[in-house]
């Protein structure tokens, strides 16, 4: 808990999303990919299961570089028997710009720049914020144009917190881009959920829940509003 004093974000993380851990001690960490590890196999077999408790690791690892405070993902069957899955960053970077509508106004002048981003300005009961959703190719190899690679879908949520001096970035990528809207309406809900109480300092405190082009673009602005 904060003192009086500080400010303390209050976030909700959507059900479903097993956590990388990067709120424990290194021991912690590992105990607890580990135990995802074998939550995801449950029939598989060792080997299976110390690949996936690797590549937990290593997501944990590129996620601490880029500052995240938060990293997760989830991986599950979708109705139709299909697997879906997405991955979830959140992090807090400084913020200079006591008033919220001009930090948002800047961002998205800002981010507006790259053609290959379709962005919106949007608002949730915390403030204003932009929204970008793009597209992107994943490559096993960069320096193999042959090698295997595979489309993913990005949406960024920038939520500028003046009472914390903090934007707040969420990004999720999903493979799964039929599932695309699915996973935008857990993030919107996220972001239209979250508050930030006390005075102006920052730290953020997690709850995690129990539980084409155009038109996909259409669907995200519906659930921002």
């Amino acid at each position: 808990m904060s003192s009086g004093a500080e400010s303390e974000l209050h976030l909700d993380i959507p059900g479903g999303f097993h956590s990388l851990g990067l709120d424990l001690e290194p021991e912690a960490q590992l105990e607890q990919l580990w135990s995802t590890a074998k939550q995801i196999w449950p029939t598989g077999t060792d080997f299976q299961r110390e690949v996936a408790f690797h590549a937990y690791r290593e997501m944990a690892d590129h996620a601490l570089a880029e500052n995240s405070f938060y990293a997760g993902f989830c991986l599950d069957e979708a109705p139709d028997g299909r697997l879906t899955t997405a991955s979830l960053l959140a992090r807090l970077d400084p913020l200079d710009e006591p008033d919220a509508g001009l930090s948002a106004r800047g961002l998205f002048e800002a981010l507006s720049a790259n053609d290959n981003s379709t962005v919106e300005e949007i608002r949730v009961p915390a403030g204003p914020g932009v929204l970008v959703l793009c597209g992107m190719e994943w490559q096993s190899d960069p320096a193999d144009d042959t090698a295997a690679s595979m489309p993913l879908a990005r949406v960024d949520v920038y939520l500028p917190l003046p009472r914390m001096r903090r934007l707040l970035v969420l990004s999720l990528t999903t493979p799964s881009l039929p599932d695309l809207p699915f996973y935008v309406s857990l993030l919107s809900k996220s972001a239209h959920d979250l508050t930030v109480s006390g005075g102006a300092a920052a730290g953020p405190h997690l709850h995690r829940g129990d539980g084409h082009t155009s038109t996909v673009a259409d669907r995200v602005r519906a659930d921002f509003g």
